[in-house]
């Protein structure tokens, strides 16, 4: 009896490894695949800068999109439609509801509509929340709801890029509950 499980132990060990090695041999090679090709969608959505007519702002502002790309600003900042996020809305805010201990907080809209958007805003205060999370109401948004830390490594140079890139994106007008 001993050998019969001892063997049928060894055997479904055997069968484990194999089938672990089939399951690794036909996975997709995502190591041979650009990170660009799987985020083409989400690069392709931001806005291009080409209508500015400065040259000095244009190329500012491309920096900015380059940042706000890589950064990955729209994975909380988008709105989202009935299949997923709308990217013919870039920017305007609202796909993300968090519930955390401080209240409701719900993603802004960073276009720079005059009404609901970021055109309220000084470059200054902007620049504020990117670099320590402080709101221009003088509110702390927490560190799990919006990763501003992260971008606490940004040069000021760098943040100034990003914010010239948001006032130069098209305005849209979408009107985001305030937090709570």
């Amino acid at each position: 009896m001993k050998k019969v499980l001892k063997w049928g132990g060894l055997t479904l060990v055997v069968l484990l490894v194999a089938g672990f090695g089939a399951f690794l041999y036909n996975m997709p090679p995502l190591l041979l695949i650009a990170p660009e090709t799987i985020q083409a969608d989400v690069a392709n959505a931001a806005p291009r800068v080409d209508h500015i007519a400065d040259p000095a702002t244009r190329v500012l502002a491309a920096r900015g999109r380059t940042l706000v790309v890589n950064i990955g600003c729209i994975g909380c900042h988008a709105t989202n439609g009935d299949r997923g996020p709308d990217y013919s809305k870039y920017f305007a805010g609202g796909g993300v509801r968090i519930e955390t201990h401080v209240g409701r907080l719900v993603s802004r809209n960073l276009t720079p509509d005059p009404d609901t958007g970021m055109a309220r805003r000084t470059d200054d205060e902007v620049k504020r929340v990117l670099r320590s999370g402080v709101f221009p109401d003088g509110h702390l948004v927490p560190y799990t709801s919006m990763p501003w830390g992260s971008f606490s490594h940004l040069s000021e140079d760098d943040r100034h890029a990003i914010v010239v890139y948001l006032r130069n994106i098209p305005a849209v007008k979408h009107r985001i509950p305030d937090p709570v």
